[in-house]
């Protein structure tokens, strides 16, 4: 699997990408800055390619990580809202160094896990998962971590290991990954995520390129598009900082981690957060742009802190993140 992101977002939006198409929810469903960064062709930082798009379970909230078609790497954290203050100043942090997070998931609970090159952040995990984490980290990295109502989860590994707890909210899910001889044949399972705001709901991609999903017939369309562009595992991506990708056979499965190609991107990304306010008072028609104003970033569900875009600059903030990349919480 070269590159598979599967997103659910409040209000039944989502979002799902190949390395080489993507698609997203109808019905203005997606947060409206998010949408435009995808739509909108005159957007500063219109989209080329995204490497990272999720959305926690309140409305109105995003990250995201992207290049734009003028070639520029850039990251979006202003509009998470402050349960996800760690993530915000985490994602600061790694753009320092030209990383950006891939396959993050928001789940209950301000719940969430990302990945980059040089390690992992998270929060609020089911206690049974982040113990797993914890326990597997010198044997094998998480590779994808899927969040699902009611503290359902599963974690695949580089090492082909999976852990889940999937049974009572997400039966076909769990008979799935238990399949050993249809795991076989499609190579092992590469990505899965779980719909953390309705049981039963998921997407699967496989290591032959296939995938297997429960989804809302609305989405049939679009899921079946992009599906049908997923390349098999050990296929080239597209250039970014993605870590090698891993697969499951089954559990205690024995499979290995597909290798990485693409390069890192050397340089700092860019913070869209100010840029975003000058393109909303073009198209307010304001004329000249004010200088930035974080309150103009106000979200539902609590809102954005404006205090937070400081933490960066705490030496003990910072030392303090290192051991979140490790260990989480």
């Amino acid at each position: 699997m070269a590159d598979c992101q599967f997103s659910f977002g409040p209000q039944k939006a989502f979002f799902l990408k190949s390395n080489t198409q993507w698609a997203w929810s109808d019905n203005n469903t997606l947060p409206e800055p998010l949408r435009l960064i995808l739509e909108d062709p005159n957007h500063p930082q219109a989209n080329q390619f995204p490497y990272d798009v999720a959305m926690p379970m309140e409305p109105g909230m995003f990250s995201m990580a992207w290049k734009t078609v003028a070639n520029e790497d850039y990251y979006e954290e202003l509009f998470l809202g402050p349960r996800y203050a760690k993530l915000a100043e985490f994602m600061r942090n790694i753009a320092n160094n030209g990383e950006h997070t891939t396959r993050t998931v928001f789940g209950p609970n301000a719940s969430y896990f990302t990945i980059t090159p040089s390690g992992f952040s998270w929060q609020n995990l089911p206690p049974v998962l982040e113990h797993d984490i914890i326990g597997r980290m010198k044997k094998g990295l998480p590779t994808n971590v899927a969040l699902g109502v009611h503290g359902a989860f599963v974690v695949l590994y580089g090492d082909g290991n999976v852990t889940f707890d999937v049974k009572n909210n997400y039966p076909d899910v769990d008979a799935m990954i238990r399949n050993s001889t249809e795991n076989t044949r499609r190579k092992g399972i590469a990505f899965i995520a779980l719909n953390p705001h309705a049981a039963g709901q998921y997407y699967v991609a496989y290591g032959d390129g296939s995938a297997s999903w429960n989804l809302p017939n609305e989405w049939s369309a679009d899921v079946t598009s992009v599906s049908k562009t997923l390349q098999p595992v050990g296929a080239t991506r597209f250039a970014s900082t993605l870590p090698p990708l891993g697969f499951a056979a089954a559990a205690g499965g024995a499979q290995s981690p597909a290798s990485s190609s693409g390069p890192g991107l050397g340089t700092a990304l860019h913070g869209a957060g100010k840029l975003w306010n000058v393109y909303q008072q073009q198209q307010q028609g304001q004329g000249s742009t004010p200088s930035f104003d974080p309150s103009t970033l106000a979200q539902a569900g609590g809102g954005f802190d404006p205090s937070s875009l400081m933490a960066g600059l705490d030496p003990t903030t910072l030392a303090a993140n290192t051991i979140g990349v490790l260990f989480g919480n």
